[in-house]
């Protein structure tokens, strides 16, 4: 066992609960997709009953394998999963603003699901946690306002290899962490598909380790075109003194 990262986890734990405390909310709303970060988060905010643990399948059209892997989790039952499906709402909504973009439509989903998750968490009182880890946030793989969208990000200083050593020490099911992870944007969609790098070479980047010119030079060029996404909107100069 991975001591170490293990006593990480525990920390985890703590220190969402106590967010949670601190802000008078009765827990978290976790949107599950059937992928490893999603898992891993409900599972180290559950590791403690604590605080109530709810899990959102939210199914815009997703592949029978995201489908068999939230079954999985169910399975365990760990925490409760509400199934939402949202792909009449997302059909409505393309077809109503006529977005044909297929990035935008991509994203479209991202932010329908932020948006399911945000209305679950104030009807019950509840904090969003967000699932994006380091190599996400660094090179800015995540829709804004979308699943970038958070009251805490419990896993944002883990890099993608300690993703999944954690989620093999809370022995999350096998079939999540031995599938290509995937924002399930569209059919046949992998993250590393879409990013053009592995998250290998991104976890060497990320601690130091001599890592290839090519992916070095993408994962800067990831940084640096979508910092943007980790900042406040920009705001103009002002037109006289407020209080701040």
């Amino acid at each position: 066992m991975d001591n170490k990262l293990f006593s990480y986890i525990k920390y985890l734990n703590k220190w969402i609960t106590n967010y949670v405390k601190q802000a008078k909310a009765g827990g978290v709303v976790v949107g599950i997709s059937g992928g490893v970060d999603s898992a891993l988060v409900a599972n180290i905010a559950s590791m403690q009953k604590n605080i109530k643990v709810l899990g959102v399948w939210m199914n815009i059209d997703n592949s029978p394998l995201d489908n068999h892997c939230v079954q999985a989790l169910k399975l365990q039952n760990r925490f409760s999963i509400i199934d939402v499906d949202l792909t009449k709402d997302f059909e409505h909504l393309v077809k109503t603003l006529k977005i044909t973009n297929k990035l935008a439509v991509a994203n479209l989903k991202a932010r329908l699901r932020m948006t399911t998750l945000y209305a679950l968490a104030q009807q019950h009182n509840l904090l969003v946690a967000g699932t994006s880890n380091a190599d996400e946030a660094y090179i800015g793989y995540f829709t804004k306002y979308g699943d970038g969208a958070a009251d805490i990000l419990p896993i944002i200083n883990l890099i993608k290899s300690d993703v999944f050593t954690a989620a093999s020490l809370l022995k999350i099911p096998q079939c999540i962490i031995e599938r290509e992870p995937s924002a399930g944007l569209y059919q046949g969609q992998t993250d590393e598909k879409d990013m053009g790098i592995t998250y290998v070479q991104i976890d060497k980047f990320l601690t130091g380790a001599k890592s290839e010119t090519l992916a070095r030079n993408r994962i800067q060029q990831f940084h640096a075109n979508n910092l943007h996404k980790l900042m406040l909107a920009p705001k103009p100069k002002s037109f006289r003194k407020l209080r701040t």
